[in-house]
């Protein structure tokens, strides 16, 4: 799942694939009017509604859901992943190009290689070395594990910086977002 923006309209994206071969399976997408502005933490409010609506339109019911967001990974613990997670009472994992919460001791150096996103002597998530640029962000949303949730970030990479899964997503929801222009 990933969403683009316009000044009043979120394009949200979800493009389904067989974990096995990364064969896309479905693809939907849908526009939706903002009613929530954005403030930093509080992103479930403004990208859930956009998200809730594009699965239910759905055809196949996917067995854990990858989100462009943070899942524990947050300062309460409770990202916009662990939000759908819980609403749809279904595996989430989020996945974020940027650091909103925690530390870590070094940077992966390797294609694959994590790292433990920390924070009040807990782990939080994974720093994960991607094919190209800079690290991703990577955390549980709702009933998956920590390792769980790094091993399936990194088995979804291939030559993009997000996992396939999110790489699609986004590409989807900007083609999306450029129609309505």
């Amino acid at each position: 799942m990933d969403l683009a923006f316009t000044d009043d309209r979120a394009v949200a994206a979800c493009v389904i694939l067989d974990y096995v071969n990364m064969e896309v399976m479905d693809q939907k997408s849908t526009t939706v009017a903002l009613d929530f502005s954005y403030q930093p933490g509080f992103l479930w409010f403004r990208e859930g509604p956009p998200m809730l609506k594009v699965i239910n339109s759905l055809d196949i019911e996917p067995d854990i859901f990858m989100i462009n967001a943070h899942g524990t990974a947050h300062p309460r613990r409770f990202g916009s992943a662990s939000h759908m997670g819980v609403q749809l009472g279904k595996p989430t994992i989020g996945v974020a190009g940027s650091r909103f919460y925690g530390h870590y001791e070094r940077l992966p150096r390797e294609v694959g290689d994590a790292t433990p996103l920390c924070a009040d002597g807990e782990v939080l998530g994974w720093v994960i070395k991607p094919a190209i640029g800079k690290p991703i962000y990577a955390s549980p949303g709702h009933m998956v594990s920590l390792k769980s949730t790094a091993k399936i970030t990194i088995d979804c990479l291939r030559g993009h910086r997000f996992p396939e899964p999110l790489h699609l997503a986004d590409k989807l929801a900007n083609y999306r977002k450029k129609e309505l222009n």
